[in-house]
């Protein structure tokens, strides 16, 4: 059986219609969850906990927003009861989200953490200390209702944007943080206000740095698990088109949402009208059968499945349960894999920083 890590980002969507929480969000979960426990699987649920933060702050007067919260506050106990994994997932444009005839609404000034201040207040919700200490101090208030123990350990920036990563160097050690995870190898963006380029990021399942994601230091502080990648042939290329659109054909998801217009190319990691070979995200969503073996059958051990909740189907969770039911597969929480390498030494916890 092949090891890998399984995380899945716990959002809505962010586009004219963000969807229903109980549908983007509980439901998917619930139906991964319920086929991963029966296998003893684990996974790491990325919390996008601006979102949560957004909806304490509206809970009292509006109830719906209520009801959101405290679903997702009870589910997340839940999974860290089973033995699942919560890390934290930043998407700073929920600053200035707004509740407006019973729908969010949404500005894109600040969709990427580097658009906020570098003031060093761990409290200024204006800048990047800020965000992050406050976004750990919140999630680890709520998870430590259920395990004491509990720390923030890995971060993952929304919409893969955490270059320049020397303006989250002293962030991340101001809060005990020594990994990320969210870089892919091959994914770019060409957008003038948001870009980033991964063609060149080391070529491994994890790695050390220093300064920057893109280059391995053997001794860097951080450690960098970035998303599965698989590089595609033309042809290849080619039968999962034929695949996809005539034998396999799209079913939904479990979202009810709409996705944000600018980053469609992007999060798909390849391009059709472009030659060539291609990155694919290894992922199980929007997967047909055979598309789903190929990308899993290329990649190494303890590379990273990564699903959306919200892009999520019921196709997706059936193909994961035939890979644990015929023991092809095992999946593991991130979690599981820091303490195998001992990332954070000496302590059940993030390390000391003087």
């Amino acid at each position: 059986m092949k090891p890998l890590l399984l995380s899945v980002d716990y959002e809505l969507f962010f586009g004219e219609d963000s969807g229903t929480v109980e549908n983007c969000m509980i439901r998917p979960l619930k139906h991964l969850m319920e086929v991963l426990d029966a296998f003893e699987g684990k996974m790491t649920v990325f919390w996008d906990i601006l979102h949560y933060y957004r909806l304490r702050q509206l809970a009292a007067e509006v109830e719906d927003l209520r009801f959101d919260m405290e679903l997702i506050e009870k589910q997340i106990h839940t999974l860290l009861k089973k033995g699942h994994d919560v890390q934290m997932h930043v998407h700073p444009h929920w600053l200035d989200a707004r509740w407006e005839k019973q729908k969010w609404r949404f500005s894109y000034n600040r969709f990427s953490l580097h658009r906020l201040w570098d003031d060093a207040d761990p409290e200024n919700m204006d800048s990047i200390m800020g965000v992050v200490s406050q976004a750990r101090l919140l999630m680890e208030e709520v998870c430590r209702k259920v395990d004491p123990a509990y720390r923030v350990r890995v971060f993952r920036a929304g919409g893969y944007r955490v270059e320049p990563f020397e303006r989250l160097a002293a962030v991340f050690q101001a809060n005990g943080l020594r990994v990320d995870s969210s870089a892919g190898k091959g994914m770019r963006s060409f957008s003038a206000d948001y870009p980033f380029d991964f063609t060149r990021l080391p070529d491994f399942t994890h790695y050390r740095f220093d300064d920057t994601v893109m280059l391995h230091h053997s001794e860097g502080l951080f450690w960098e698990f970035p998303k599965g990648m698989v590089k595609v042939p033309p042809l290849r290329r080619i039968q999962f088109y034929f695949l996809q659109n005539f034998v396999y054909p799209w079913r939904g998801t479990y979202g009810d949402g709409k996705r944000l217009a600018f980053t469609r190319k992007e999060q798909s990691g390849h391009w059709w009208n472009l030659p060539g070979s291609r990155y694919y995200r290894l992922t199980a969503e929007g997967m047909d059968p055979v598309r789903w073996r190929y990308l899993w059958q290329q990649t190494p051990p303890w590379s990273q499945v990564v699903l959306h909740s919200k892009s999520m189907s019921p196709r997706t969770v059936e193909l994961l349960r035939q890979n644990l039911r015929r023991r092809q597969l095992t999946f593991h929480s991130l979690r599981q894999r820091l303490d195998d390498l001992n990332v954070y030494p000496g302590e059940d916890g993030p390390i000391e920083v003087e």
